[in-house]
């Protein structure tokens, strides 16, 4: 056989084998599709906040349990997730939560204010501004009013990639408390719906006022 020949073969030979490489990844594929938790298991906000209220729960194959913390000097309390964080800054002006094997992070701060915040959409729209001025572009998912308690939902464009974000404000006594959860956007429908019900719970420890009243999309 000339060398053509053989070049011609081993081309076909190649070719033939990426083939049946492709064809047994797919077959994986489908296969981790049917047994893949995040494929099969849909969770709500709401069936979240109650294993936070029971101290524990399973998000997909993670058991994470949960305890009632006090931070910002006592005045603040919040659902601390046990065994998760591997950062914890905790001061009286600011507390600071980093799983880093997770990639969540939540952050809680106050300060004094007697006055009314601005409604809600001026806050969404504001936040997107003061984005929008160092150059990044947030896409909100959702908003909601709790009483006193107003969050809504956003993704954000990072070096390490899309953040789920869940932006939350409490007016409690005469001080406003604000704080921030993420976790990765590829985690949004789990960890992201996990966090937004955190947000549910403080709202909760914190002093419930009025009924929940949904803000929309």
């Amino acid at each position: 056989m000339d060398k053509a020949g053989m070049e011609m073969d081993l081309a076909i030979a190649l070719f033939v084998k990426e083939q049946q490489e492709r064809a047994e990844e797919e077959k994986r594929a489908r296969i981790w599709e049917k047994i893949d938790p995040k494929a099969r298991i849909k969770y709500t906000v709401e069936e979240l906040a109650e294993g936070i209220r029971k101290g524990e729960l399973f998000l997909y194959t993670l058991k994470m349990e949960f305890t009632p913390r006090e931070v910002l000097a006592g005045r603040f309390i919040m659902p601390y997730i046990k065994d998760f964080f591997d950062m914890e800054v905790d001061k009286s002006e600011a507390v600071i939560l980093l799983s880093n094997k997770r990639k969540v992070s939540a952050s809680i701060s106050d300060v004094p204010c007697r006055e009314v915040a601005q409604p809600l959409d001026e806050w969404v729209s504001q936040t997107k501004e003061m984005m929008e001025e160092k150059h990044l572009r947030i896409k909100p998912v959702r908003k909601k009013s709790l009483g006193k308690m107003e969050y809504f939902c956003f993704t954000l464009p990072t070096a390490e990639g899309r953040l789920y974000n869940v932006a939350f404000r409490l007016q409690k006594g005469d001080r406003l408390y604000t704080g921030a959860l993420n976790c990765p956007v590829e985690e949004q429908e789990g960890m992201g719906l996990l966090l937004e019900a955190i947000v549910h719970i403080i709202w909760e420890m914190n002093g419930q006022e009025g009924g929940p009243e949904d803000g929309g999309n």
